[in-house]
């Protein structure tokens, strides 16, 4: 019986050590398994495609020494889906990029919480590389509800010629705003950009029934005030604006504010 246990200590010792290596093995395997596999990008320009070929659209060309989550391969290996700093999706060929081990993309993409939630979250500012922006606005002018069009034109990122038609509906009173004006984009390279803005026009009422609030007729506008525009993930841009507006004409004028939030799409 003696024997037995002494001869039965060393086979039961190496099956327990052979049993932890395989668990270590397995858990070295899931751990490689949730790091985020990156891609330098080693030439001058290398453009991401819709597809894994030269056939497919470009949309996006990046940049040399960029940095790329690598979320998938094609099956002949030459080319890498990653994704792109606004979210979306693109192929790039392999030869064009140099894989990076775990250690080595941790130190391109740094321990920054605020960095990591900023790639969650936002996206590029679209006012770097947008020539043309269309704004959606919805909200409140002076207690009335205000739908409001901005066609806007940017001569440089932190300026944008806008213009603006629109409409508010009153129990008494509609009034339709048109005019144009200047916005002064603060941090135009940020995802995150608060705003000035100053803009003219006229407004234009007209009387539904007895009202206490414009009065039915043609008038000069201003309105100056500011808001913030936010970029985030799938190109999805959104701003919100207060303003405060002036409205006046030889025997009249009335102070309102505006309060509204929108979508906008830079191209």
């Amino acid at each position: 019986m003696t024997s037995r246990l002494r001869l039965a200590s060393p086979v039961a010792s190496r099956a327990v050590s052979v049993a932890l290596g395989v668990a270590l093995a397995l858990l070295a395997t899931a751990a490689r398994a949730d790091d985020e596999a990156l891609v330098r990008v080693v030439a001058e320009e290398a453009g991401v495609h819709t597809g894994p070929g030269f056939g497919y659209r470009v949309v996006y060309v990046a940049r040399r020494d960029e940095v790329l989550p690598a979320i998938g391969r094609a099956a002949n290996d030459r080319w890498f889906r990653v994704q792109l700093p606004d979210g979306t999706y693109g192929w790039i060929l392999g030869d064009e990029v140099f894989p990076l081990d775990v250690d080595t993309a941790s130190a391109h993409r740094g321990p920054s919480i605020w960095k990591r939630l900023s790639d969650t979250m936002f996206s590029p500012s679209p006012l770097v590389e947008g020539g043309i922006g269309l704004t959606f606005s919805a909200g409140v002018l002076g207690g009335d509800g205000l739908f409001m069009f901005r066609p806007a034109v940017l001569l440089a990122p932190h300026l944008t010629v806008e213009g603006f038609v629109g409409e508010t509906v009153g129990d008494q009173v509609d009034v339709i705003f048109a005019g144009g004006g200047f916005n002064s984009n603060l941090f135009p390279t940020s995802p995150v950009t608060p705003f000035a803005a100053v803009a003219a026009g006229g407004a234009f009422g007209r009387k539904k029934a007895d009202q206490f609030t414009i009065k039915p007729g043609n008038y000069t506008m201003l309105n100056v005030g500011g808001g913030l525009l936010v970029a985030l993930k799938k190109r999805l841009t959104v701003r919100g604006d207060v303003r405060q507006y002036v409205i006046f004409d030889a025997n009249h004028t009335q102070r309102i504010q505006e309060y509204s939030g929108a979508l906008c799409v830079y191209f």
